[in-house]
C-alpha cells in the first residue's frame, strides 16, 4: 500500500468524527507594476524635475502637457522635506503632475498597461498614496525655480481600466482629508464576475491630477502619486487543501501544511507563510485533525 493509500484508508477511519470547516478565501496576489514606487527615476534630494517617467507613459486627452509649466516629472522627498515634511511614503521619490498654466483645461497624467488580464471571478485591489504638496522652495539646485504658490488642491483621480474601460476609480475621495504637504492612500475595487466585456484584456493604471481650481485664487495645481500597488483575489474559495490557491491539491500544499505545523500558531487565523491558512476545520490550531483532512484531501484529488 503506497503513503497516500495508507493516509486516505486511516482518515477515512476517523474523519467522520471530525467537523469539516469551509476552506478559507485565496490570498491577494500582487500584480507586477513597473517602477510603482518611482524609484527608477533618481532626482536630487529634495528636488523635483520635469522629465519622463520610465515606464509610465502620459496621459493628455486634451492636451495640456507643454514640458515645461504643465509636465509630470519626479520628486525627492526626504524626512523634513519644505514639500513633504513626512517625506515619501515609500522610499525616497514620488511622480509629480504639475498644471500651473492650464488650470480648468482638463485633467492630465500618468499611465502604464500591465502585462496582466482581466480575469472573471476575481477582485481586483488598486491603492497609490496620493499627495498634496505644501508651498515651499527646494534646496540647491531646484532653488532656482524660486517659489510658486501652489496652497489648496486641484483634485484627483486613481484609475483601474481593461481594455480601455474604467473598471474602479477613485474620484478624489481624499480631497477633503489631504492636508497641506501630506500624502494619504487611495484605494479602489473592482469585484469581477464569470463574465466581462473586458475579460482577457490588458489592465491598466492611470494616475490622474483633475486640473481644477480650489478657487480662482487657490488653483492648487500639483498632485503627486507614491507606493501604486494591484492586488488580484479569487472570489471563490478553494478546495478544502488547497493552500496555494493553483487549482490543485498535491504535495506542494502538503509541504506548505508542513511549514505551518511546524511554526508558531497564530490565532484566530492560524496565518503562516504568505498567508497560508492551514487551520482547515476552523478550530483555532493547526494540528492532527488539520493534517487528516489535508491529507484525505489530497488522497481524493484526482
Amino acid at each position: 500500500m503506497g503513503r497516500f493509500e495508507f493516509l486516505k484508508a486511516f482518515c477515512i477511519a476517523i474523519c467522520a468524527a471530525l467537523w469539516v470547516g469551509e476552506a478559507a478565501a485565496c490570498p491577494p496576489v500582487d500584480i507586477a507594476i513597473a517602477n510603482a514606487g518611482f524609484e527608477d527615476d533618481p532626482v536630487s534630494p529634495g528636488c523635483f524635475e520635469v522629465m519622463p517617467l520610465d515606464d509610465w507613459l502620459e496621459f493628455d486627452p486634451n492636451g495640456v502637457l507643454d514640458g515645461g509649466l504643465n509636465s509630470v516629472g519626479g520628486i525627492n522627498l526626504p524626512l523634513g522635506s519644505v514639500f513633504f515634511p513626512g517625506g515619501a511614503p515609500e522610499r525616497e521619490h514620488a511622480a509629480l503632475v504639475f498644471l500651473f498654466t492650464s488650470t480648468g483645461m482638463g485633467p492630465a497624467g500618468l499611465r502604464q498597461e500591465l502585462s496582466a488580464t482581466l480575469q472573471p471571478n476575481t477582485t481586483y485591489t488598486l491603492s497609490a498614496q496620493v499627495g498634496n504638496i505644501a508651498t515651499g522652495i527646494g534646496p540647491p539646485p531646484c532653488d532656482v525655480f524660486g517659489e510658486f504658490d501652489i496652497d489648496g488642491f486641484p483634485g484627483y483621480q486613481v484609475q483601474l481600466l481593461a481594455g480601455g474601460e474604467i473598471i474602479a476609480v477613485d474620484d478624489n475621495g481624499l480631497a477633503g482629508a489631504l492636508g497641506e504637504g501630506e500624502f494619504e492612500l487611495s484605494t479602489c475595487e473592482a469585484i469581477i464576475g464569470p463574465s466581462h466585456d473586458q475579460l482577457g484584456q490588458n489592465l491598466e493604471i492611470r494616475l490622474i491630477n483633475l486640473n481644477e481650481a480650489e478657487t480662482p485664487e487657490n488653483p492648487g495645481i500639483e498632485v503627486d502619486f507614491d507606493d501604486v500597488r494591484l492586488t488580484s483575489r479569487s472570489n471563490a474559495p478553494p478546495a478544502l487543501g488547497d493552500l496555494d490557491c493553483d487549482g490543485d491539491r498535491d504535495l506542494e500544499d502538503y509541504g506548505l501544511f508542513e511549514r505551518c505545523l511546524a511554526g508558531p500558531n497564530q490565532p484566530p487565523a492560524t496565518l503562516c507563510g504568505d498567508g497560508v491558512d492551514a487551520d482547515l476545520d476552523d478550530d483555532n490550531d493547526v494540528d492532527l485533525a488539520d493534517f487528516v483532512l489535508i491529507a484525505t484531501s489530497i488522497a481524493d484529488s484526482p
